[in-house]
């Protein structure tokens, strides 16, 4: 540990695991350099699920990462990342974290309320990431849906976000919907520059061969997050809706969006 108190991923983690089918080669080989170059001591795959709708394979493929879980913190990776910036060190964790997201996403949830169900349903929405500032190293995330890189830091975190698998698995919606709706029973933490994001060169032909919308995918992920302090709002489009919501204080360290206006 340096004087800041940082340390290096490696050093934080007990073990990595890589959600990859073995059928995937391209993406396994690079998720063993990857590996490799930040040093990582112990890391093995889980083979993840095919012959499944992709939400519910997706679900089901973090769910058998979890399950195999053997020390804290454990650090589940899906196979398509790169490291994002220059640096892969960490700051002192915040002593309550339960859950470290080192990946984000631009999307995130509303509240789970039949009110907001008939306006959205399970849906993540570009612009609802909600985090605040907790200090000058880690952002508060309220809601996020993405799982690219997690780090599981407690039990407590890993057991809320398996039932989150369960939810999803139930209503058929995606894995990370529910895990958005589950921050407010934990507490979760993101730098507040991202250490992974999608590889471009990793992602699927059809995506690639779309110059706008692969370029839109990758920005999804290496775009630092945006914080927000209780009364911000902001805008968001859902079936030619024009959504108006404002961050809300639940407590002294939790945010929630409300529903301001809904316009079509």
């Amino acid at each position: 540990m340096n004087e800041s108190g940082k340390r290096d991923l490696k050093d934080v983690v007990s073990e990595v695991i890589v959600i990859n089918p073995a059928q995937f080669v391209v993406r396994r080989e690079a998720s063993v350099v990857l590996c490799d170059t930040l040093g990582f001591r112990r890391v093995r795959f889980s083979q993840g699920t095919s012959g499944l709708p992709h939400q519910l394979a997706c679900t089901m493929a973090h769910r058998g990462a979890m399950e195999s879980v053997a020390t804290l913190p454990s650090l589940i990776l899906e196979d398509d990342l790169e490291i994002a910036g220059q640096s892969t060190t960490l700051p002192a964790l915040p002593p309550d974290a339960d859950i470290v997201y080192l990946s984000v996403s631009q999307f995130g949830c509303l509240p789970w309320t039949s009110e907001n169900l008939a306006l959205a349903r399970h849906r993540a929405l570009k612009g609802l990431t909600l985090t605040s500032v907790y200090n000058s190293d880690w952002l508060k995330v309220h809601s996020m849906s993405g799982g690219q890189a997690i780090m599981y830091v407690t039990t407590k975190g890993l057991d809320v976000w398996k039932q989150a698998t369960l939810q999803a698995k139930r209503f058929g919606a995606p894995f990370d919907v529910f895990t958005a709706y589950a921050m407010k029973e934990v507490n979760v933490y993101a730098p507040h520059r991202p250490l992974f994001s999608e590889s471009g060169v990793l992602q699927r032909d059809n995506l690639r061969d779309n110059d706008a919308l692969f370029n839109q995918r990758l920005s999804y992920t290496s775009t630092p997050l945006k914080p927000f302090a209780a009364g911000d709002q902001t805008v968001v489009y859902f079936k030619r809706q024009k959504i108006t919501v404002e961050a809300v204080a639940l407590a002294t360290d939790r945010l929630q969006w409300v529903v301001v206006e809904a316009v079509k």
